[in-house]
């Protein structure tokens, strides 16, 4: 009885101590307050635009290397984001993605990137929105996650929009039966 009570309280002070130490586990999973962050994969965070404050922490505290930012040029980010990334020394790779433009050459522009990425990477759109997405097709295309399994990952990290769902959906279908097709042979 009296041993089980000391391993019992052996275990709860273990417990404590850990909770208690800010390891590096604690800031390798800091979003710096950037909205809808999530971590899907290791090294990676899925998230909404950052200011150049949180990649400044991000880079300083987190030890990120890479940002794939997935939004068009001409959307609003508030500053200079590929100039802050130059500064801070942090790989900047802008691929823009939107239901309307997104295509197989888009989707083969980000599996690239996303392959060559030094991680921690941010993964980053307006919302997160596209980020999911474009997860979903890195998860059926390279890693072959099944698709629901793959759609329920993507939508945690973001995926909400029944337009571009549908739209990477039907991309990444298309791809895997493009692939399926057996080779024909020359006849004569």
């Amino acid at each position: 009885m009296r041993s089980r009570a000391l391993r019992s309280l052996t275990g709860v002070l273990t417990l404590a101590i850990l909770m208690a130490a800010p390891g590096r586990a604690a800031k390798e999973k800091s979003t710096w307050g950037i909205p809808n962050a999530s971590f899907p994969l290791p090294g990676v965070m899925a998230a909404g635009q950052p200011t150049g404050e949180q990649i400044q922490l991000m880079v300083e505290e987190g030890g990120y290397r890479t940002v794939i930012d997935l939004r068009p040029p001409d959307e609003p980010r508030g500053f200079d984001e590929r100039e802050a990334a130059r500064q801070i020394g942090l790989t900047y790779v802008n691929i823009p993605v939107t239901p309307a433009t997104l295509d197989q050459a888009t989707i083969d522009r980000f599996l690239d990137a996303f392959r060559k990425a030094q991680r921690p990477v941010l993964v980053h759109c307006s919302i997160s929105n596209r980020v999911g997405g474009m997860l979903y097709a890195w998860l059926v295309l390279e890693k072959k996650e099944p698709p629901a399994k793959a759609l329920e990952q993507a939508r945690a990290a973001g995926l909400r929009s029944p337009e571009m769902t549908e739209k990477v959906q039907k991309l990444v279908a298309e791809r895997q039966a493009a692939s399926a097709k057996p080779a024909t042979r020359p006849r004569g």
